[in-house]
């Protein structure tokens, strides 16, 4: 079963049900970042969905922020995060990763 949840300031909610999800999220500002680096684009997002839900259990928080490299020799990479720091922290590496690898 998926978990839904809306952002309150920079901490992920878990919201009732689908509906009020999708009412939330169409009018919702989800970008947490966007970078674009030589040929890649990193694009960081909040989600509202845990995007690993076969992981969780009671000492594990949903991951529903990602982060996605479009283009270069990342192409395809996604990781994700429970937090806002910790998809800001990720966000950068991965940013560093692409810069580095670029000719």
């Amino acid at each position: 079963m998926l978990n839904y949840y809306k952002l309150e300031g920079q901490t992920p909610v878990a919201v009732e049900s689908f509906m009020e999800w999708s009412l939330w999220i169409i009018s919702a500002q989800t970008t947490v970042m966007i970078n674009e680096l030589r040929q890649s684009i990193i694009s960081t997002r909040f989600v509202g969905i845990d995007l690993n839900p076969g992981s969780s259990n009671s000492n594990s928080q949903p991951m529903v922020f990602e982060t996605l490299v479009m283009g270069g020799e990342l192409d395809g990479k996604r990781n994700f995060y429970p937090t806002w720091d910790e998809v800001i922290e990720g966000h950068l590496k991965i940013c560093t990763q692409v810069f580095k690898l670029s000719p």
